[in-house]
């Protein structure tokens, strides 16, 4: 009897275990959107890419004004001369192309490390908030299939953040 009663009990005080733990999500993407300093994070980034993309854009006008210039005289130079011309313009093309890609790459290296200190600077302060709100498990939104909405503290979130992180 005494073994039915403590198997009984132990049951009983499991469950409730289980219902005290609290599962959360959130969405990663508006806390790096809407935080004050993940707005600054994507600031910086969007800044970097623009001015890849300036300085890409005016390589390419360079090689269109280039590219015009042989077609204006292409009819009064000679032979070898237009040659010579259209050689240093696919040489100027091929260059332009992997500065391109190096550009490319160079920013998704930034990219990276750019997020990775973001991350690094705000999970203190996301523990921090797990444990004030007794959160035993945080989950990013892409991963959940179905979720009540209550559950989801991507604002909550956010206004912490925004308290903690002030002078970045």
């Amino acid at each position: 009897m005494k073994k039915l009663f403590f198997i009984i009990l132990l049951l009983l005080y499991s469950n409730t275990l289980f219902a005290q733990e609290e599962i959360s999500f959130i969405d990663i993407d508006l806390v790096l959107s809407n935080s004050n300093y993940g707005k600054k994070v994507v600031q910086k980034l969007k800044n970097k890419n623009d001015q890849n993309i300036m300085e890409l854009e005016n390589s390419e006008i360079e090689l269109k004004k280039i590219e015009e210039d042989i077609n204006k005289v292409k009819n009064i130079i000679s032979e070898d001369e237009l040659n010579k011309k259209i050689s240093e313009l696919k040489n100027k093309i091929v260059l332009y192309r992997e500065k391109k890609d190096l550009k490319f790459k160079e920013y998704n290296s930034y990219k990276n490390k750019e997020l990775e200190f973001f991350f690094k600077k705000i999970t203190p302060f996301v523990e921090e908030f797990m444990e004030l709100n007794s959160i035993k498990i945080l989950i990013e939104k892409k991963n959940i299939f179905i979720a009540k909405a209550n559950y989801d503290r991507t604002d909550e979130l956010i206004n912490f953040l925004n308290l903690k992180i002030k002078n970045d």
